[in-house]
């Protein structure tokens, strides 16, 4: 488990069942995790994950809902589910 994302999640008041849920699902993508990691520690994107065509930085950049932890779930989400992922980004990260 990492100590620098769960702390992060701490300050951020995240309820300890999501953080739990996000972590798991982390440990599952060590590579965008570490990247996550070092966005936390310098704010500043790596970009050595690419999925589907996409790095972080390229999706935060898409939209102020996924400026930060939002771009990396979002790899996630474009790794297990492409085709929900490419649809959310298509219409814009809306929330319905």
């Amino acid at each position: 488990m990492s100590e620098i994302v769960k702390e992060y999640y701490e300050k951020a008041h995240v309820k300890p069942f999501l953080i739990e849920q996000k972590m798991k699902t982390l440990e599952k993508h060590q590579d965008i995790c570490k990247e996550f990691e070092e966005w936390i520690t310098t704010k500043k994107f790596v970009d050595q994950v690419v999925v589907d065509g996409y790095t972080a930085s390229a999706i935060a950049k898409m939209s102020p809902n996924v400026a930060g932890e939002g771009a990396f779930m979002m790899l996630i989400e474009l790794r297990e589910n492409p085709a929900s992922a490419k649809k959310l980004i298509e219409d814009g990260f809306a929330i319905v």
